[in-house]
């Protein structure tokens, strides 16, 4: 009986690490279909960025998931907005440039590029996007620069 125990213990042992192995490969970045991405990732930053710089909330937050809309209100677009014109200037129109995609469980992450008036190193822009049995929409919305930052 002491036997049967043990190696009762140490299969829950193993299901356990296989359970936890597979939790964590799912929170590793995957691969994910560039192409397929860029049909809706690129038109729906192009229309972030510009309406960002337009100061037009509603047409910024209209891809917006329920709890980004939660996140990032009219007061919080606002106040982000004027701390960018003051620390990296003006968006240029077009500028952004695709550098990858990736999957991170159930979340499509595109990043990009982007070029601002008063940031020579440019502007990294993080996307997070999800898909619950319908079109995309925006979960989460990254900016990072060496003017940001600091």
């Amino acid at each position: 009986m002491h036997k049967r125990a043990s190696y009762s213990i140490i299969a829950g042992l193993i299901a356990l690490a296989m359970v936890g192995g597979a939790a964590y490969w799912l929170s590793l970045p995957q691969p994910v279909d560039e192409l397929s991405l860029r049909i809706y990732a690129d038109p729906m930053t192009e229309n972030l960025l510009l309406a960002f710089e337009n100061g037009d909330y509603a047409e910024f937050s209209r891809d917006f998931d329920d709890a980004m809309k939660n996140a990032l209100n009219l007061a919080g677009f606002q106040q982000l907005r004027s701390q960018f014109d003051s620390k990296i200037g003006d968006y240029v129109s077009g500028s952004k440039t695709f550098i990858k995609g990736e999957r991170a469980g159930n979340y499509i992450i595109a990043y990009y590029r982007a070029s601002y008036t008063s940031e020579p190193a440019g502007v990294a822009v993080k996307v997070v996007f999800t898909s619950d049995n319908g079109p995309a929409k925006v979960t989460g919305l990254w900016f990072s620069s060496p003017k940001l930052t600091s």
